[in-house]
């Protein structure tokens, strides 16, 4: 599940229909572009705007295969100077992003809880067979499922990450 850094003036946003993705569209370089983003990641983006944002390809569906905003990314908005050049990436803002709630409480009575801090054994196997069923499905190794666990472990517990 190999992702890349793009950076997109977006023209249009377009909610989703249903529990599908909907459209982000812009262009990269003076070229017509067009990403997929689910809900959450979607609210993050507004037109008129430049962003910089990781991506991979999705699942091929129909003979189509689209490319979707990774969340496992920082999304972020980048200034435009007043002759349509980036200012230098110190002038980078984040995007806006959901308020942070507080840490979960740790469960440290069980192995699994002083593993991981999950609040039960339940949430966590549903967590683990989320990432499997994805990182299988994209053709990923042992390892890809790993970094992304203890990635999902960083955020949700809120380590900080660099």
């Amino acid at each position: 599940m190999a992702s890349e850094i793009m950076i997109m003036q977006v023209d249009a946003v377009t909610p989703n229909t249903g529990a599908g993705p909907g459209t982000i569209t812009g262009h990269q370089n003076g070229q017509p572009c067009e990403v997929k983003a689910f809900s959450e990641t979607l609210q993050r983006f507004e037109a008129g705007r430049t962003y910089e944002f990781g991506w991979y390809l999705g699942k091929e569906y129909q003979g189509h295969q689209d490319m979707l905003v990774s969340k496992h990314h920082a999304i972020t908005e980048l200034s435009v100077g007043s002759n349509g050049a980036q200012k230098p990436p110190e002038a980078r803002q984040e995007a806006k992003q959901p308020p942070r709630q507080g840490n979960p409480p740790k469960q440290t009575s069980t192995p699994q809880g002083v593993m991981t801090g999950s609040a039960n054994t339940r949430e966590r196997s549903i967590t683990v067979q989320a990432l499997m069923k994805s990182t299988i499905e994209s053709g990923g190794s042992e390892e890809d499922f790993c970094r992304w666990l203890s990635l999902h472990d960083l955020i949700v517990h809120g380590t900080p990450r660099e």
